[in-house]
C-alpha cells in the first residue's frame, strides 16, 4: 500500500467489518501522504517505483486478550514516519480495527 505494490482497499478484507470503512480510509490517506511527500523532495520523476518503506522499529503490546496495539517507525525516501495499527481476534482471524501514519 505505502510502496505502490497493492490498493489501500486491500485492507478492506484484512480489517473487522465495522471498522473496514475507517481502516480503508487511514489506508488511503496514508499512501496519499506518501505520496506527496515523495513528490516534493524535488527529485527528478524516474521510471523505477521510489525507495520502499523500510521497517526501522517495531514496538508491540497486548492491551488485553485478544488484542494487540504496534508501533512502527518507517523511513520512506529521507522522512520517517510513525505508524498506529490495533489488531484483534475474532473468529481465528486478526483483523485490522485501527490504522494511523503520524
Amino acid at each position: 500500500m505505502l510502496n505502490g505494490y497493492r490498493p489501500a482497499a486491500h485492507l478492506r478484507r484484512l480489517a473487522q467489518p465495522r471498522e473496514a470503512a475507517a481502516v480503508v480510509a487511514q489506508g488511503v490517506t496514508a499512501a496519499h501522504r506518501v505520496a506527496e511527500a515523495r513528490r516534493g523532495t524535488g527529485r527528478p520523476s524516474r521510471s523505477h517505483r521510489p525507495a520502499p518503506a523500510a521497517v526501522v522499529k517495531v514496538s508491540l503490546c497486548e492491551p488485553r486478550a485478544g488484542a494487540v496495539e504496534a508501533a512502527a517507525v518507517l523511513v520512506i525516501g529521507d522522512r520517517s514516519w510513525a505508524l498506529a495499527l490495533r489488531l484483534e481476534l475474532h473468529d481465528d482471524a486478526w483483523l485490522a480495527t485501527v490504522l494511523r501514519l503520524i
